[in-house]
């Protein structure tokens, strides 16, 4: 179990998707969206099905850790309607 946060033990560093705000994530080429949406889709369900003893949501909030967040949702649905509006992505 994990008992303390630490960016690096939890996921590892540069795994965990950084809060974007809808301007920055415009600002991203496709490539660089779909990694991010990979990011996302890697995330752990929520924090009660997790095994880690402390919410790091609760501690850091500019990255995203679980799916079940506003965060995460939001995320997730400005990263999809950014790649529905691009023309080579159907």
């Amino acid at each position: 179990m994990i008992d303390r946060f630490n960016e690096s033990t939890v996921m590892g560093r540069n795994r965990r998707p950084k809060v974007l705000s809808l301007d920055e994530l415009k600002t991203k080429g496709t490539r660089e969206l779909l990694g991010y949406l990979g990011k996302l889709h890697k995330c752990e369900a929520s924090y009660d099905k997790s095994d880690m003893d402390s919410n790091p949501d609760l501690l850091n909030d500019g990255y995203i850790y679980f799916k079940e967040t506003a965060q995460w949702k939001a995320a997730h649905t400005n990263v999809k309607t950014i790649l529905a509006e691009r023309e080579h992505i159907a």
